[in-house]
């Protein structure tokens, strides 16, 4: 299967590494294929750096850039075009989904289950064949 992961699963995985993030992205790059692109990776490494993240994980840049490098050498990398936006309630979420959809992702995995929930994004999932899950939901049905 393709899994395309939000920034917001990626910073789970770097920084609570007993989580079911990091459960699910080590699964992933074992058994499946992960589509990214820079923009989610650029995202990554942006939040990251958030100084209210700093001060509990201490996570360095260098850290922070190894890790999208190290994501981005394992990953399918597609660079997608927004033909238009989709999810109003959080645009920045619209370069996640044709991430997914040019990269023929099977599943968008996601914190931001609601921004994912209007009919414009449902129809536009159901035409490109993606489920949007959250991270324990992907788990669950890896594990199964």
């Amino acid at each position: 299967m393709r899994f395309t992961l939000d920034s917001n699963i990626l910073v789970r995985a770097l920084a609570s590494p007993r989580g079911p993030a990091l459960r699910v992205l080590e699964i992933i790059r074992r058994a499946h294929t992960l589509v990214l692109s820079q923009s989610i990776l650029d995202e990554v490494e942006r939040v990251l750096m958030y100084p209210r993240l700093q001060a509990r994980y201490r996570i360095t840049a260098s850290e922070a850039a190894r890790f999208t490098g190290n994501l981005a050498g394992v990953a399918h990398m597609v660079e997608p075009v927004i033909v238009r936006p989709l999810i109003l309630s959080d645009p920045a979420d619209d370069p996640v989904l044709y991430t997914a959809a040019d990269g023929k992702a099977d599943v968008l995995c996601t914190r931001n289950i609601r921004h994912f929930d209007t009919p414009a994004v449902q129809g536009f999932c159901s035409e490109h064949g993606i489920r949007v899950m959250t991270d324990l939901d992907v788990l669950r049905d890896l594990l199964k």
